[in-house]
């Protein structure tokens, strides 16, 4: 008599294993962008893209999953539950020491309290109003630290390069007051424009200015022309997004 044998199951291979781990762990954090969504809307869209971040890493689920909770519990925070979480998916970072905690990446450049200078927020902000992008163009040097292309050494860069032909316009990123139209050295000739909620655009190394000190404008209007006045290589844009006197990064709100 013979004996039939069913097909013997093999076990998982590494990568497969992989894939159902990063399966997972997407599952996880895609839930906790939910609860946090729900529970607090406010501190979700400003942790939203480090959220997306962890989304298909390899993680520790325990671990994962004490993070959600802590991000919804009444004694808990949400930024505090992300660096859980962060740690749980990458592991304990190397540059982190005692006293610092993680602020955040640019280019794979990890920045912590240390090192982010003081008038910097890394997090992306609710604006609270429409915008546009200043100017269309390729983004060719991004905010943050960077060898500086003049002189050399490595120096925060506190806003976004967007390239373009001399004489392109630039258009105002939101509705607000042009506040200040002036001339520099480093920034060339520029202008900066008022927005609600303490916000404030600048708009350098401009050919010329076309509008007025105290102007009133819309989203899209003309405000001035690309040039590569002041401290530049080349016809381009360099545009800066300010909350008060905290500089934010751009690349959130342009070429989207």
């Amino acid at each position: 008599m013979s004996i039939r044998r069913g097909k013997r199951e093999e076990p998982p291979r590494p990568g497969e294993r992989r894939r159902l781990r990063q399966m997972a762990v997407s599952a996880v954090l895609l839930l906790a962008v939910v609860i946090v969504k729900l529970a607090a809307p406010g501190a979700a869209e400003q942790y939203r893209q480090r959220l997306l971040t962890l989304l298909g890493e390899d993680t520790d689920f325990v671990a994962a999953f004490s993070a959600v909770g802590r991000a919804v519990s009444p004694d808990g925070t949400v930024g505090e539950a992300l660096n859980d979480a962060y740690t749980a998916v990458f592991g304990v970072r190397d540059d982190v020491t005692e006293g610092g905690t993680g602020a955040g990446t640019i280019d794979g450049l990890v920045y912590t309290a240390k090192n982010t200078p003081e008038n910097v927020c890394l997090e992306q902000q609710v604006l609270g109003f429409a915008f546009d992008d200043p100017v269309d163009g390729a983004v060719t040097d991004r905010f943050g630290y960077r060898t500086d292309p003049e002189q050399g050494g490595t120096a925060f860069h506190y806003g976004l390069d967007i390239a373009a032909d001399s004489g392109t316009v630039i258009r105002a990123f939101a509705d607000g007051t042009v506040a200040v139209v002036g001339e520099s050295s480093e920034l060339g000739k520029y202008v900066t424009v008022a927005h609600d909620g303490g916000m404030t655009t600048l708009y350098a190394h401009c050919s010329r200015v076309t509008a007025s000190s105290g102007q009133q404008v819309s989203r899209g209007d003309p405000i001035a022309e690309v040039g590569e006045t002041g401290n530049a290589t080349g016809p381009h844009l360099h545009f800066e997004l300010q909350r008060d006197t905290v500089y934010l990064n751009p690349i959130y709100y342009v070429g989207r």
